[in-house]
């Protein structure tokens, strides 16, 4: 808008997203009334957004009423070719964004347990079999293991789920907070958790487990009404091995959990073989 100075220029409309008249031109500075007799924009916005101004100029000064009445006429001629043009190509490409970001936070929600905010079981499923072709590939080490809390059932039959459901939460805690960077851990369900240590091999994958194993022994449970539970945990360790399928891989992880359990629990049971 030439003459316009300061900020009045036609890059200030969308700033104050109101239709810009010659009264405020004149309110704001005297300099600018005399350089130009009467304006008027129409600023085009979708979704909050300024998408464009249509702005009518040389009106005689003071003429007010035929400017408004112009201003009515251009909001009409103007607004249906804008709207096609414009505003719905927007308003489209908002939609898809949006359906995009639901998409987004429903797939994350089916692969998180809703109580501990950890992967479940078909999130750390996906994840054993993504570790499963890196090993593959790379020929990298890979171990499994599965953590299962010794004597749960008693203890929600004696203080009832709230206490049981505050147990695994901070259990969850407890478990990835020992874990490395590169480690996954997810409730594969109930009491169970299954661990993910990529490039790791059985011995040290031994080490890891033992620390999992000695952090909840130390750990003293205290609930919400002031209920204080000693707890352990027992686990099942094993190795991949290049060729085999997850469902021979589990089998073989469930078995040390088993030996783990019938041990004595409150152990560590590694077991390379089926």
């Amino acid at each position: 808008m030439t003459g316009v100075p300061g900020k009045w220029g036609a890059g200030a409309i969308p700033e104050i997203h109101t239709p810009l008249m010659p009264s405020t031109i004149r309110n704001e500075t005297a300099a600018a009334a005399r350089t130009m007799a009467a304006i008027v924009a129409i600023v085009f916005a979708a979704e909050f957004v300024t998408t464009g101004v249509f702005a009518l100029l040389g009106y005689p000064a003071g003429d007010i009423d035929a400017m408004l009445l112009d201003a009515a006429l251009l909001a009409v001629i103007v607004a249906p070719p804008i709207y096609w043009l414009v505003l719905i190509p927007v308003r489209r490409e908002y939609e898809k964004r949006l359906a995009a970001s639901r998409a987004e936070n429903l797939g994350r929600l089916a692969i998180t347990d809703p109580l501990t905010r950890m992967m479940n079981r078909r999130g750390i499923t996906v994840a054993l079999l993504d570790a499963m072709a890196q090993s593959e590939r790379y020929n990298a080490p890979l171990c499994v293991a599965m953590a299962d809390l010794d004597h749960f059932k008693p203890i929600n039959d004696t203080h009832g789920h709230k206490v049981g459901d505050q147990i695994l939460t901070e259990l969850a805690g407890i478990l990835s907070d020992a874990l490395r960077m590169p480690d996954k851990v997810g409730r594969y369900g109930g009491e169970e958790f299954l661990i993910i240590l990529p490039h790791t091999t059985l011995v040290g994958g031994r080490k890891i487990a033992e620390r999992l194993r000695a952090g909840v022994h130390r750990w003293e449970f205290a609930s919400d009404k002031g209920t204080k539970l000693r707890l352990t945990v027992s686990v099942g360790l094993t190795q991949f091995r290049k060729g085999e399928d997850l469902e021979q891989l589990l089998a073989r992880v469930d078995k040390a959990l088993h030996a783990a359990k019938h041990g004595g629990r409150n152990l560590v049971v590694a077991r390379k073989t089926a």
